[in-house]
């Protein structure tokens, strides 16, 4: 409440005291516009605020339900495929006919005819079926594997939808099926993880230091949204109850996000969507630039579409007050938060060139005002996001897809329909440095107008060192000219050379050379190999005449030195064989591990620093 009320207290300040005023009807036009994006985004913040302050944790209620009769319900996983690689769609089938459960099958949904798609899901016990040219992308794909799943002798009452880049716990269902005892829960979402990082991570060297952006999303967002009786579903790793989703007449085709839409629809049937957010899946998040702002892209093209449908903040449809506001939120969060990132760096730039300040006070008062807010609105987000929220540190991802963004909302606005379904390519390779330079020229020029905006009027004498904004504008300058710089490293994408994430294991395993036994640490592995430290020097030849053996004998594999990275640690290289490596997917993706990363903000800091000045 003391947040909110200041914040109210600098918008009225901002307004009535530091509105500049101008002859010229273009430069005021600029302020009012400024301020109209200003005032709009604040108010969502303020929402923002009030969203977090409540929170709903739903892992006592799985907890209680281990004995639930629900835990023997015949349930089905759906795989929707459309043009994966067989490397990610072999690890998602694995992970899936991995699940603990009585009564379970798995669907591979291929939205094509890939003859080596249905070979890939016999070998691992599933089923396959598959449409060509179908309507609808995603959602006609799922829709349809509810048709001939439905159809089948046995149907299931609960369908666990993935998609094919996504990896799943062996107990997911163990946790979420005693979630449905209420039974008015349609959809049981749990929270996105992925075991890559995406190219914010990679490109600013931070992958250790700063989780992927989703996380604030997932963790505390998500969350609080369902204290309020709002949250929707995010398409995989999400449960749904079968007959719920058969009254509905299957996923919402209306816009291109149908997992959010669906929610909506079933809100209006009677059915809640929740969430449960324990980490029980893993993905591939986007592994390029391109790809992350796509989906971006899209994402914003289906809150867009959302306005035209009966399910919008003012529409026909009974979706209660909260998913109302929710949705309202949603659409300023795309139509007005991005194009305010550009305008507050755009800002600037324009005072140096035109004189025209947006704020017009002494920067001691604009501290006075906005201070209090901005500190006790960082505090309140630091600790309610779990440390994930932190000012600049977490605007770059947002600023990078900003422009994209801004003609996404445009467009939708235009021509909300007619556009083709944008599939997040995965399993991308790079061998060499690529610069983005479409996506890094807006910040270049802004940089370049601000940068020599200010060289203009360096001189003590200039005139415009008298007006009421210069301070602030120097201020702001600076902190801008660093964002700047940020976004633009991230617009130059560095190689990716692995082929396969590494895991860190810190585990005991066993090398045998002929009878000869010798215990190892097993540092990380990955699909392909592993790395290996010795508690003494190592012999280049023992190790390649050798078994290595993993978790008491479950995997055993003969290897060979890939690489020496020093007198006590190597890195080895797998034998290929495919129930090894159906093993070795087993244990990474399916158990205990994970590559959740620790915030540490100084540590992030250090590396943009140190990527921007390489």
């Amino acid at each position: 409440m003391i947040t909110v009320l200041i914040g109210i207290q600098y918008l009225y300040w901002r307004i009535h005291s530091a509105m500049p005023h101008y002859d010229s009807w273009i430069a005021q036009g600029w302020v009012y516009f400024f301020v109209f994006f200003e005032f709009t985004a604040m108010c969502s913040g303020f929402l923002g605020v009030v969203v977090l302050s409540r929170t709903i944790n739903r892992s006592e209620q799985a907890d209680r339900g281990l004995l639930s009769p629900l835990q023997h319900a015949p349930t089905d996983v759906f795989i929707a495929t459309y043009n994966e690689s067989y490397d990610i769609l072999e690890r998602s089938i694995i992970s899936a006919s991995s699940i603990i459960h009585p009564d379970l099958r798995v669907w591979v949904l291929d939205d094509g005819n890939r003859e080596w798609v249905k070979k890939l899901a016999e070998e691992n016990g599933a089923h396959y079926t598959f449409r060509i040219k179908g309507k609808h992308a995603k959602a006609g794909n799922v829709n349809n594997g509810v048709k001939i799943a439905r159809s089948t002798g046995r149907k299931p009452d609960f369908i666990l939808l993935l998609d094919a880049d996504f990896t799943v716990k062996n107990n997911i269902l163990q946790r979420v099926l005693p979630i449905f005892e209420e039974e008015d829960i349609g959809i049981v979402q749990t929270p996105q993880h992925f075991f890559n990082p995406d190219p914010i991570q990679i490109n600013l060297l931070c992958h250790t230091s700063w989780p992927d952006e989703q996380r604030v999303f997932f963790n505390s967002i998500l969350e609080s949204k369902d204290a309020w009786n709002a949250a929707f579903c995010c398409g995989t790793s999400a449960v749904f109850r079968a007959d719920a989703l058969e009254k509905c007449g299957g996923l919402a085709t209306a816009t291109v996000t149908e997992d959010m839409l669906t929610s909506f629809l079933m809100y209006e049937h009677g059915y809640r969507t929740v969430l449960l957010n324990e980490q029980l899946s893993m993905g591939l998040a986007p592994e390029g630039l391109a790809e992350y702002i796509t989906q971006r892209c899209r994402w914003c093209l289906g809150a867009i579409q959302q306005i035209y449908t009966r399910w919008n903040s003012f529409g026909p449809a009974k979706i209660g007050w909260a998913n109302r506001i929710s949705m309202a939120d949603g659409v300023i969060v795309w139509a007005v938060i991005y194009p305010f990132k550009m305008l507050t760096l755009l800002a600037p730039g324009v005072f140096w060139w035109t004189g025209v300040t947006v704020i017009d006070c002494p920067i001691e008062k604009l501290w006075t005002n906005l201070g209090p807010y901005a500190v006790l609105n960082i505090v309140f987000n630091y600790i309610y996001t779990k440390r994930g929220n932190v000012p600049i540190l977490s605007d770059v991802a947002g600023i990078v897809s900003a422009p994209s963004v801004i003609i996404s909302v445009m467009t939708g606005l235009i021509k909300p329909w007619g556009h083709p379904f944008k599939v997040t390519d995965k399993g991308v390779a790079r061998d060499g440095i690529t610069i983005h330079w479409g996506f890094m020229r807006p910040f270049v020029l802004i940089l370049v107008l601000i940068v020599t905006g200010m060289m203009r009027h360096l001189s003590a004498y200039d005139p415009l060192q008298s007006s009421a904004g210069y301070d602030s504008a120097i201020v702001w300058s600076f902190l801008n000219i660093f964002l700047l710089v940020a976004v633009c490293v991230v617009c130059i994408e560095l190689p990716k050379r692995r082929r396969d994430e590494r895991f860190p294991m810190g585990e005991e395993a066993i090398l045998d050379n002929q009878g000869k036994i010798e215990k190892v640490t097993l540092m990380d592995l990955s699909l392909r190999g592993a790395l290996l430290h010795f508690p003494g020097r190592f012999d280049e030849k023992y190790i390649s005449e050798s078994i290595l053996s993993i978790d008491n004998n479950e995997i055993i594999t003969p290897i060979k030195i890939n690489r020496i990275v020093d007198e006590n640690t190597c890195a080895v290289e797998f034998a290929e064989d495919k129930e090894i490596r159906k093993k070795i997917i087993i244990k990474m993706f399916t158990g205990r591990y994970n590559a959740e990363v620790d915030i540490k903000n100084i540590s992030t800091l250090k590396s943009w620093i140190k990527r921007i000045f390489e």
